[in-house]
């Protein structure tokens, strides 16, 4: 193969696509933009949703106690009397309405056992938290009512908690910054992947097809595997933009953005040169399956409009296995999917985050996604040099 016809040609279809608007929008400007304006406004969201959660908790209690006072202590409790409580609940008025039976303190004080009625509206995240201001101050009261039953025994708390349990986190600060990123950017690289390429591949043949220029491409002296390496290159150079614009971008929310891990502090030393080293093989051959995939169906398609329909169903592959994996931990993860298609992807890239490189799965994964790759080349390759599929 003519590796100068090769190289021509790639630069001639990177060129056009880099002149083209949308696929600079979709290359660039989604995952550079998008991405983290999206996390931005979740993490505003979430905070000002927290922010009023706290400061303002209106709650109605039916009876009288002592549990009163405790609950009036709790920051930013608001007591109010509704003529209709639980319509006061359900329409956001109230957050939680609590009912103390009669003669609550005193059943307390002569040693017997209560029940409190709390009601509250799952629902609403602002009314859990309710919930949980009121466990606190329920809490505090039993502790209360205990110590006191303690020292009319003639007792100590040591008597009824003999054992004081501490726990020490086993993990380092970067394995907890690996475990926080592995559930978020091998979703985000593997959906990059399948999309960055999409608008290139779709143009590259589908979108030639439907212009009439393939048809003239084809007539020159170069032999179809040439002209089809090129594209492939192209579409996969175009999905590894994406997919390291995305990481940009998450690198720039998690550096100076409003996300922040209580008691972790961000490490990186879990990227060692043999992670990198299989995030980088895992990467290329993920952008070599995505667009032997998508340059297949753009091969397929009889237009540009047909090409972008299909092109779905690549995004969705890309989907199932990223959004299956990131809640397991890669010691958790079935040895079955490092050998089915980007599931095996997926979890080369959560082991390298975790730090935790396993060479046998390594070498089954990368040998695997490899096979894949060829695999669905040579299938295109041989579509591609039919002239039905090709020529309108």
């Amino acid at each position: 193969m003519d590796r100068n016809v090769v190289w021509t040609i790639f630069a001639k279809e990177m060129l056009d696509l880099l002149r083209d608007r949308k696929t600079l929008i979709g290359t660039f400007l989604i995952p550079l933009v998008v991405i983290p304006f999206v996390f931005f406004l979740l993490s505003m969201s979430y905070s000002n949703v927290e922010k009023e959660a706290r400061s303002y908790v209106p709650i109605a209690v039916e009876g009288t106690s002592k549990l009163v006072d405790h609950l009036r202590s709790q920051p930013g409790v608001r007591i109010l009397s509704p003529d209709r409580p639980m319509e006061a609940l359900k329409a956001g008025e109230l957050r939680a309405i609590v009912t103390i039976p009669d003669h609550f303190d005193q059943v307390l004080r002569s040693g017997g056992r209560v029940q409190l009625h709390v009601a509250y509206d799952n629902t609403n995240q602002k009314s859990v938290y309710a919930k949980s201001v009121i466990d606190s101050a329920v809490q505090q009261y039993s502790s209360d009512i205990v110590s006191m039953r303690l020292r009319q025994a003639g007792l100590s708390v040591e008597a009824i908690e003999p054992i004081e349990t501490t726990y020490e986190n086993a993990a380092s600060d970067e394995r907890q910054t690996g475990g926080i990123l592995a559930g978020i950017i091998p979703l985000m690289v593997v959906l990059s992947l399948a999309s960055g390429g999409v608008a290139a591949a779709t143009d590259l043949v589908a979108g030639e097809k439907e212009r009439g220029t393939l048809e003239s491409l084809l007539t020159t002296p170069i032999a179809a595997n040439q002209i089809l390496t090129a594209k492939l290159l192209a579409v996969m150079v175009m999905s590894c933009i994406s997919a390291t614009a995305s990481l940009l971008s998450l690198s720039f929310v998690f550096r100076w953005g409003p996300l922040k891990v209580d008691g972790t502090d961000l490490s990186f030393g879990f990227l060692s040169p043999a992670s990198l080293a299989v995030l980088a093989a895992t990467i290329v051959l993920l952008a070599a399956l995505f667009a032997g995939l998508e340059l297949t169906l753009s091969t397929v398609a009889k237009s540009f409009k047909e090409g972008q329909t299909y092109m779905t169903g690549v995004v969705i592959l890309a989907m199932i296995p990223s959004y299956m994996l990131m809640p397991i931990h890669p010691v958790d993860i079935p040895a079955l999917y490092y050998v089915l298609p980007v599931f095996n992807g997926v979890a080369l890239c959560k082991e390298a985050f975790y730090g935790e490189v396993d060479p046998l799965h390594t070498l089954v994964g990368l040998g695997t996604s490899l096979l894949y790759v060829t695999a669905i080349i040579a299938a295109t390759a041989r579509l591609f040099r039919r002239e039905g599929a090709v020529v309108r």
